[in-house]
């Protein structure tokens, strides 16, 4: 099997044939959407709440993600924009994108004299960089050359039964064929991080495991709380699970049975190929950035049940990635209605017309689709997006 990508001089390959503009903190999101917004179609701007204000380990992490981002397959040529005094360095954004060896230009207020020069550069920058990137032309890749990253929502025992063990099976399969493939939320892991700690390739693997899980628990407990009796939370308990063990019992599921070859902190890329763990939170547009930041060329959110299906959207706001398509996949018999809002029906587990093999391998060919060219239902419904939402370990100064 393999799918249509365009090649990047890295050696990676193109699910998308963007062109990236970044800020490198917050201060240069209005500078970003302008420039994308006066060329407009695969120009996208990546604003995000990155700042000054990010004790020094939180601002390495969001360095790493936005540099990650800009490295993305999907990503053909990237403008990284700034102030001059950021407290990302705006510099060492676009080096490290560079390092990918895609074209980078970084533009400055200092640099250039003014805004307005600064964003007369960038809208010549991006014009010349969109018709350049038009000239690359899709070519054939096997699964090798593919990654994929996963979250669920909306939580039910549907999403047990039916989508998140159809994903796992779709995981299994990519990462059997040489591919990628990536899964987080950490406290969505506590209560049944001793089964993934089995299935870690090496020691260190299972070590890591069980260290991201007791550190998540721990930055949790030094607030006052106890997670184990503030989960799930009431979508969850509205459809029916009980307790944060079974919770995480079926959020694991969509990881499927492979060997995991190590642990990611967040906005990490995987060193090689096969299954990840992602250290994050269970915020969907954190998720979804640190996938992204990570490799991820296609994603999938994969829905329980219930209201959270009635949104045309996801269970955030954020309207997504720009630069990585999300499968939207569903489980409950009694949503079918929401259909327009989803790519995948995964219901039919439930239903017994189907087995958790034929949903599996009808997500891994609609992956495969998408990767290929094929706009998934979130694209096709984007109208409005939030600025990406950074993961922060640390308090804001």
């Amino acid at each position: 099997m393999e799918f249509m990508g365009y090649p990047r001089p890295d050696g990676t390959a193109g699910a998308r044939n963007y062109v990236a503009v970044i800020p490198a903190v917050q201060c240069g999101n209005e500078m970003a959407n302008r420039i994308a917004t006066e060329i407009g179609g695969n120009v996208v701007s990546l604003p995000h709440n990155g700042a000054c204000v990010n004790v020094q380990p939180d601002k390495e992490m969001i360095q790493r993600t936005l540099i990650g981002l800009g490295c993305n397959p999907n990503v053909a040529a990237v403008i990284v924009v700034g102030v001059g005094c950021d407290g990302i360095p705006a510099d060492a954004l676009a080096d490290g994108i560079a390092a990918s060896k895609k074209p980078v230009e970084l533009i400055t207020i200092e640099r250039e004299g003014s805004y307005e020069q600064a964003i007369e550069k960038g809208i010549g920058a991006a014009r010349q960089m969109v018709s350049d990137a038009s000239q690359v032309k899709r070519e054939g890749f096997d699964l090798s050359h593919l990654t994929f990253a996963s979250k669920c929502t909306g939580s039910t025992p549907a999403s047990i039964m039916a989508c998140n063990p159809a994903v796992g099976w779709a995981a299994d399969t990519l990462v059997e064929q040489g591919g990628t493939f990536m899964f987080s939320e950490t406290a969505e892991i506590i209560g049944a991080e001793h089964l993934l700690a089995r299935r870690g390739e090496t020691e260190e693997a299972s070590r890591r495991i069980l260290e991201v899980a007791r550190r998540m628990e721990e930055r949790i407990k030094a607030t006052g709380v106890d997670i184990r009796g503030s989960q799930p939370v009431p979508a969850n308990i509205l459809g029916g699970m009980t307790t944060l063990e079974e919770k995480s019992l079926g959020a694991i599921a969509k990881s499927g049975k492979s060997a995991i070859r190590g642990v990611l902190e967040w906005g990490e890329r995987p060193p090689q190929h096969g299954m990840y763990f992602m250290d994050g939170s269970a915020n969907t547009p954190q998720i979804f950035a640190g996938f992204a930041a990570g490799g991820a060329q296609v994603q999938s959110l994969n829905y329980g049940a219930g209201l959270p299906t009635k949104l045309q959207a996801y269970t955030v706001a954020t309207g997504g990635i720009p630069i990585s398509p999300v499968l939207k996949i569903f489980s409950s018999p009694q949503d079918k209605g929401q259909m327009e809002y989803f790519d995948i029906y995964a219901g039919t587990i439930i239903e017994g017309s189907e087995t958790v093999a034929d949903v599996g391998q009808r997500i891994l060919q609609e992956l495969v689709a998408v990767a290929s060219g094929k706009p998934c239902k979130q694209e096709m419904h984007a109208h409005y997006r939030e600025m990406l939402l950074m993961y922060n370990t640390g308090p804001l100064l």
